[in-house]
């Protein structure tokens, strides 16, 4: 056979052709990494980072890098080995147990939960509506009473069909309606798995799911179920009007409700993981380890409301769809992600998967950094060298009682009148602000909580629990009358706030 050759100046040109692409993607790579690593770090060195991400692609690791303690009394840093509360990620483990179960015939999603629970107040809802969010249950303002009456008391799976039954508020809205982010409905899902499996959720999760998977250092952790891991992270909120330090969550008293008396509920929440591992669980998803991809697949459709429309969910550039306890990102230029956000005192975390171009952005934070979550997607952008960098508006309450910390009231009121109306750059947030008075007010700041509580109730004077932090804040610096005026505006907006009634009585009899 005759041998044909290219012509010597052709041999060279295409060997250059080889080098400059092998150099230019070497170089593409390079630029994506300082990207990232420009980002997160301009995170962390403003206080709005600290923890660990992981960035991947096809299964290689792009970027991966730790960020501030994992303890702070130890001096202990956030290492790859670190693990931390999932918070809300949890949901796609618990939402996995379901399509596996379904997958075993064991049920069908359109199922009443009355068909495997009798006591079960609604029987219009089905396993799909609890997945989707759009059951109409509430979320754990059904353990509002029961907490003032025993905030000692410690809750599990077992006490939120009891804890239903006995709110009288009912349902939000018509069952399928709308979408409305309910724990509630998740933890009624992993007590289904404990029925229909026979074994603790904790262990049906780490015998089909963490082992499966390869998941090594994955668990559920709860105030019920400890878990001795040196290599967990601690859980800390900054002082909010002194930026830069750190304390333990479980110092913080308004908590306690949040990370221990409904920590117990599993299935919403409560897995603790790795960046590490969490790779390991995509790549499952995509192996085939857990799931059938015909059924794994339904979980990444959007779920229909009643009138047709698609379950929406998510702000800014987290706009998304959910499906069956997967957020289903609305913006496809890149591919189809989906993807989960947690978030609770002292955990944030994300879970982002590009099924289309097998691409994973990971982010656990060990800080109460409540605008990270846009931060993910800013990742997954510069991932795919895309120009829909988000930057988040500023919080005008936390600004504001920086400024009157730090400044007085006076300079405090000036930048907020000048902020005020600048919504393009800033947003305010009630619950935020009444967090943060309670900040104040819990270290001794009083004076300055007053303000701060003023303010809410001026600025959200429709808002029961403005004018009973306000009343405790009063009552805490002796100004009984003005107290039982709040209290009673408070009671009068809310004829349930079973708390606000207590403190008026113990204030009358004073």
């Amino acid at each position: 056979m005759k041998e044909h050759y290219l012509p010597k100046g052709m041999v060279i040109a295409c060997l250059l052709l080889i080098l400059f692409n092998g150099t230019s993607s070497v170089l593409l790579a390079q630029v994506k990494q300082q990207r990232l690593d420009s980002l997160f770090t301009a995170l962390y060195d403003q206080h709005e980072f600290n923890g660990n991400v992981l960035v991947a692609e096809k299964g290689k690791v792009v970027y991966r890098r730790s960020f501030g303690y994992a303890d702070v009394a130890s001096k202990l840093l956030n290492t790859n080995q670190t693990a931390f509360n999932l918070a809300s990620v949890s949901k796609t483990f618990t939402a996995v147990a379901i399509l596996q179960l379904k997958q075993n015939g064991k049920l069908k999603l359109d199922d009443p939960f009355i068909k495997y629970f009798p006591e079960f107040p609604w029987k219009q809802i089905t396993l799909r509506h609890l997945l989707s969010h759009t059951s109409g249950l509430p979320d754990y303002q059904i353990f509002e009473k029961p907490y003032s009456e025993n905030p000692e008391k410690i809750y599990a799976l077992n006490d939120l069909i009891p804890a239903l039954k006995s709110d009288s508020r009912g349902l939000l809205f018509k069952t399928g309606e709308r979408y409305s982010y309910s724990n509630t409905g998740f933890g009624l899902l992993a007590l289904l798995v404990e029925k229909l499996s026979g074994m603790k959720f904790q262990d049906y999760l780490a015998k089909y799911v963490f082992k499966p998977a390869g998941m090594a250092h994955t668990y559920i952790e709860t105030p019920l179920l400890p878990v001795a891991d040196k290599n967990r992270a601690q859980r800390y909120e900054f002082i909010s009007y002194s930026p830069g330090q750190l304390k333990r969550v479980d110092s913080v008293k308004g908590d306690h409700i949040e990370s221990v008396t409904l920590g117990a509920i599993i299935g919403p929440t409560a897995v603790v993981s790795t960046t590490g591992d969490l790779v390991k669980f995509d790549e499952a998803l995509y192996g085939g380890k857990l799931l059938q991809q015909k059924v794994l697949e339904e979980a990444f459709v959007p779920t229909l409301l009643n009138d047709g429309s698609k379950a929406s969910a998510g702000w800014a550039n987290t706009k998304s769809y959910y499906g069956l306890g997967w957020e289903i990102l609305r913006d496809t230029t890149y591919g189809k992600v989906v993807w989960h956000s947690g978030g609770s005192s002292g955990v944030v975390t994300v879970f982002l998967r590009n099924i289309t171009r097998k691409q994973t952005v990971v982010l656990l934070d060990n800080v109460t950094h409540r605008g990270l979550h846009p931060e993910g997607l800013n990742a997954f952008y510069i991932l795919n060298n895309g120009n829909n960098i988000y930057r988040g508006k500023r919080s005008l309450a936390k600004d504001y009682v920086i400024t009157l910390h730090q400044k007085g009231t006076d300079a405090a009121t000036v930048l907020f009148n000048e902020a005020k109306t600048d919504t393009a750059h800033y947003f305010m947030d009630e619950r935020e602000l009444n967090r943060l008075g309670y900040d104040m007010m819990n270290d001794g700041f009083l004076s300055q909580a007053l303000e701060v509580f003023k303010l809410n109730t001026l600025l959200f004077p429709a808002s029961f629990n403005t004018y009973d932090s306000y009343g405790e804040a009063l009552a805490g610096a002796g100004k009984k009358d003005d107290a039982i005026k709040m209290y009673q505006k408070s009671i009068a907006l809310n004829p349930q706030n079973e708390g606000g009634k207590k403190a008026l009585e113990k204030l009358k009899e004073k």
